[in-house]
């Protein structure tokens, strides 16, 4: 893949995640700079209160990001997936389960000129735009705490993809001229 290429469609798969991500970050270090400019003898309970808002954004804006780069290899991988098969709903059922998957799932559909199909997919079976919070913490909130949790949002293995779909473009536009 094309650097530049690579680096938008990074960003349209974790668009809500870099979000999220990058306004962590900014509220990590706002409270960052008011705990240095706080004295801790003098506000002793203030300090530890932004130490906690600090260590909780900064947290949360590096959490954001490994989930986006996990959503990246999702989105690799149903790219492959759907070249390779075609337009098939067993693929895509796996990826049902959070907004930022079925986001990978439309992005790579889109870019295979099957995007139409997994957007109806996924709006037959209920799911809308506003449908950002994944199915699992209604069904079971403890997910959270399994590792197969921790593993598949945040350390998803590195997936390489099977085609060079800058290249297959390329040799594509040569054939048409």
């Amino acid at each position: 893949m094309c650097g530049s290429n690579i680096i938008i469609r990074y960003w349209k798969v974790g668009k809500l995640l870099h979000i999220v991500a990058i306004l962590a970050f900014s509220i990590a270090v706002t409270s960052f700079s008011i705990l240095i400019d706080l004295d801790f003898q003098t506000g002793e309970f203030l300090w530890l209160i932004w130490l906690m808002i600090f260590i909780s954004f900064f947290n949360m804006s590096i959490l954001a990001e490994l989930d986006a780069y996990s959503r990246f290899q999702n989105y690799k991988q149903i790219k492959d997936q759907i070249f390779f098969n075609e337009y098939q709903e067993r693929l895509l059922k796996p990826l049902a389960k959070s907004s930022c998957q079925r986001s990978s799932a439309i992005l790579a559909g889109n870019e295979l000129g099957f995007g139409k199909e997994v957007r109806t997919y996924f709006y037959n079976r209920g799911y809308r735009w506003y449908h950002i919070i994944p199915d699992f913490v209604f069904q079971d909130p403890l997910f959270f705490f399994t590792p197969f949790f921790w593993r598949t949002t945040f350390f998803a293995p590195y997936y390489k993809p099977k085609v060079n779909y800058e290249q297959l473009v390329y040799l594509e536009s040569k054939r048409l001229f």
